[in-house]
């Protein structure tokens, strides 16, 4: 029986890999989405209120002479 266009063992890969790099996505996902949800810590969003208060000469545009 020949392997199926679309699958792993017609692509290079071997089935087994594929079973971990989809586990391994799940997992990253679940660990990247615990960390989105979340909170900011308070010295961190005042930080960013500080920022959003006074902004940076920085990020005014610079005058060009010449």
């Amino acid at each position: 029986m020949s392997p199926s266009v679309g699958s792993a063992a017609a692509r290079g890969g071997a089935p087994q890999r594929d079973g971990k790099e989809d586990w391994i996505g799940r997992q990253l996902r679940r660990v990247f989405d615990d960390a989105l949800n979340e909170p900011l810590p308070d010295d961190i969003m005042s930080l960013l209120e500080r920022i959003d208060e006074h902004p940076s000469e920085q990020a005014k545009p610079e005058s060009k002479n010449g």
